[in-house]
């Protein structure tokens, strides 16, 4: 998220501190608190604010930049923020600064000499509790900071007593109701960030959720998937025995359901922590009878299935026994079986999880070598892409540093039908050869 003009207010208030002689103590007189509520009431008006007065005082006078002198006052709302206000001289609309915008510290670091000080004014971020309860959100603001503003709406970082945190949009206009996004929304790249409450801290909202879910977990892993119109949040957390689950919170915070990642596809995107597909053994001897018909010897060992969205067809990752190389088995009701090498499967759009790249190395080796490469043993292997003509793409290194090559595999082969090196393989798109020392041939 971007905020535009951020930090146009900011510079307001630098000028306003530059161009005013307040004093700096806490006293009040009779005289500034006298002059304060005869003169609010009619302020308050002019500049629209949503105010019912408490207290005011005249803080003093001075005169800007633009040489144009200015008094201003400081007013105490019943129940809401309060404010400073400029009025320069000869305009009858004064300008508005609450009071979370004047806390904040000067460019030096030192306390703004123009903050709010009406014992009405003391705790300016409570009075954000109840702009941020018109977004429906439930947070008591125990700290707040003032990000900046742009022509339509200001800016603020709220952390909340419950835990976790907010950026409160508070639109300018009279009678616009303001929006709070999580913390947890505002990634690395935003130049909206949150100070007040960080970033474990904002994760104490989900640790919260999975105490009071009853599922059994000990927290690995967790993360924000995003919300809703509604305010309803959506969290994953990953479990250190291999299970996870989704979360769905309500904007109050309570937990709304607690899903298990292996019916949670269609919530964000599915679980990216976890690996929702179970291991299971019940079928190794069929599986393995399937792989011997698609040509692949595979002593099946565990399988777990893939989504589909073709009927009559199974789509089942392979662990072996007697190899180290797995593979995705492709098994329709009806037609030949194919089981894809683990690279080959995610041109397919399939990953295993059960075998790694290095597995396949020999095989690409001995390929290679059965087409008079032999010179190139691989010792790096990645899925390529995939030819017009539904041709699978693996772009292999060589341990030498020579140029390696691109093996390209018809559909339903396990067998190479061409050999391209790089040059060759960049005319069929794919962004050209990747692999360190194929870069540039």
């Amino acid at each position: 998220m971007r905020a535009p003009g951020i930090g146009l207010a900011a510079a307001l208030i630098v000028a306003m501190m530059a161009s005013t002689a307040f004093a700096r103590d806490s006293d009040i007189s009779p005289d500034q608190r006298k002059a304060g509520m005869k003169a609010a009431p009619a302020l308050i008006t002019a500049a629209k604010l949503p105010c019912t007065l408490a207290d005011a005082r005249m803080m003093g006078e001075g005169v800007g930049a633009d040489k144009v002198k200015s008094t201003y006052y400081e007013i105490a709302c019943k129940d809401a923020l309060g404010y400073v206000l400029a009025v320069k001289d000869k305009d009858p609309t004064p300008t508005a600064y609450d009071c979370v915008m004047m806390s904040t510290p000067g460019p030096d670091g030192k306390p703004n000499p123009s903050s709010c000080k009406l014992p009405g004014n003391a705790n300016p971020a409570a009075s954000l509790t109840p702009v941020v309860a018109q977004t429906g959100r439930a947070c008591a603001v125990d700290k707040a900071r003032y990000i900046g503003s742009s022509p339509e709406q200001s800016f603020y970082e709220v952390a909340c007593h419950e835990g976790g945190g907010y950026i409160l949009q508070w639109p300018k206009a009279a009678g616009a109701t303001p929006t709070a996004s999580m913390c947890l929304a505002f990634g690395p790249t935003s130049n909206v960030k949150c100070e007040l409450t960080p970033p474990e801290q904002q994760m104490v909202v989900i640790d919260q959720l999975v105490a009071g879910s009853g599922k059994t977990c000990t927290v690995k892993d967790r993360r924000y998937i995003g919300s809703t119109a509604d305010h309803s949040d959506f969290f994953e957390v990953a479990c250190a025995d291999g299970k996870g689950f989704m979360l769905e919170a309500d904007a109050t915070g309570k937990l709304k359901q607690a899903v298990d990642c292996a019916k949670a596809q269609n919530i964000g995107g599915g679980c990216t922590l976890t690996d929702t597909r179970l291991a299971q053994t019940e079928q190794n001897t069929i599986y393995s009878d399937l792989a011997k018909k698609a040509g692949f010897d595979c002593a099946v060992s565990k399988y777990a299935d893939f989504p589909t969205q073709t009927d009559g067809v199974e789509v089942v990752e392979l662990a072996c026994s007697n190899r180290p190389d797995g593979g995705v088995g492709y098994f329709p009701n009806k037609g030949a079986p194919i089981v894809w090498d683990c690279l080959r499967a995610e041109t397919e759009g399939y990953k295993c999880s059960y075998s790694q790249p290095d597995a396949l190395y020999s095989k690409f080796s001995s390929q290679l070598k059965a087409r008079n490469k032999g010179s190139c043993v691989v010792n790096g292997a990645r899925a390529y892409g995939r030819t017009t003509a539904g041709a699978d793409l693996i772009e292999v290194a060589c341990n030498d540093g020579a140029p390696g090559w691109v093996l390209e595999y018809a559909a339903g082969s396990n067998v190479p039908t061409d050999l391209l090196n790089c040059a060759q393989a960049s005319q069929t798109g794919g962004g050209g050869c990747q692999l360190p020392t194929n870069k540039g041939h």
